[in-house]
């Protein structure tokens, strides 16, 4: 190795160690590989869980990770994801589907969720190495970000990424003209959860929590972005969409919820929304949403509120002389 390659090696590795958080890392991953010769293709992916609700057809619960809010939410690569969820080894492989030839880091190994990169492409016996380097480098990275970016319980973004991830949505339609189409929050509550945890006990509470960010997962697009937002209550970003859109979303989310049979039998959940403005302060966008939760609350529990702005009176100008 000479010293421009070792020169090669160190940039690429430098610019995935800048990375302050899960979300910037793998875009940096995603946008090296995509500079290779020979890559076509780069995709990531979360492997959430397998299901064996078919025995002879076992599925996975997979979300892909968005590089854009404009992107497409069709995954052609189910089958092949699939395929290396039940088959697949940790570490980076070469190998073919569908005869053409795809290169896999896939961190399986005391990682949870599991990660997926794949690569569609082939690339020269010396960028392979390097792959192999960069592969080394964000497996330690992701394992370190979700220690710090991870509810360890739900396996949700925590509280803490909530204020860098709506900042990284609002920079999306900042300059942008007025669109139809917007990001919005929303509030889930689990109605009477004080009740199963004085019931049931604490462990029946932690089941039902897992369960419920489990079909968070299943239920929302992989470009939504999901949070435990504290105790019962979980946020969600769902983006490019209508309020009609939102709506539905949420809908069908909630029924999801009541329909679900949870270990301490029937829930339902309470859920607050608002359109997300770029002008417009994170604390007043989270407040407005807690209101419609509250309405909701207010209302019978197991609904949804949609408002745009808050309920509270804007405080009077004081007639007081300062100076």
């Amino acid at each position: 190795m000479n010293y421009q390659d070792l020169e090669t090696a160190f940039t690429l590795s430098a610019r995935l160690l800048e990375s302050s958080n899960y979300h910037d890392l793998t875009r940096s991953l995603i946008e090296q590989l995509q500079t290779f010769d020979g890559v076509e293709e780069v995709f990531s992916y979360e492997i959430l869980a397998r299901q064996d609700k078919k025995p002879d057809e076992p599925d996975i619960l997979v979300r892909r990770f968005p590089m854009s809010l404009d992107e497409n939410y069709i995954d052609d690569n189910h089958e092949i994801i699939r395929t290396i969820a039940f088959e697949g080894k940790q570490g980076v492989s070469f190998t073919h589907f569908d005869n053409a030839p795809h290169i896999l880091i896939y961190i399986c190994e005391h990682t949870v969720p599991e990660r997926l990169v794949l690569i569609k492409g082939e690339v020269s016996p010396y960028d392979a190495e390097l792959i192999r380097g960069l592969a080394l480098i964000y497996e330690r990275q992701v394992k370190m970000f979700d220690t710090k970016e991870r509810d360890p319980l739900t396996l949700l973004n925590n509280r803490q990424t909530l204020p860098i991830t709506l900042n990284q949505v609002m920079d999306f339609y900042r300059g942008r003209e007025e669109e139809t189409y917007k990001s919005w929050v929303a509030v889930l509550d689990i109605d009477h959860f004080k009740s199963i945890n004085d019931n049931f006990g604490h462990l029946y509470g932690d089941e039902v929590l897992i369960h419920f960010a489990n079909l968070m997962k299943r239920e929302f697009r992989y470009s939504d972005f999901l949070f435990r937002y504290g105790g019962e209550e979980f946020l969600v970003i769902i983006n490019r969409t209508d309020s009609a859109g939102a709506e539905k979303a949420l809908e069908r989310f909630r029924e999801c919820v009541e329909q679900y049979d949870f270990p301490s039998g029937q829930i339902t959940v309470s859920i607050g929304c608002t359109p997300i403005s770029p002008d417009q302060p994170i604390s007043n966008i989270i407040e407005i949403a807690d209101e419609a939760l509250y309405t909701s609350k207010s209302s019978g529990r197991n609904c949804i509120t949609m408002q745009t702005e808050s309920n509270k009176a804007a405080p009077e100008e004081s007639e007081v002389e300062l100076f």
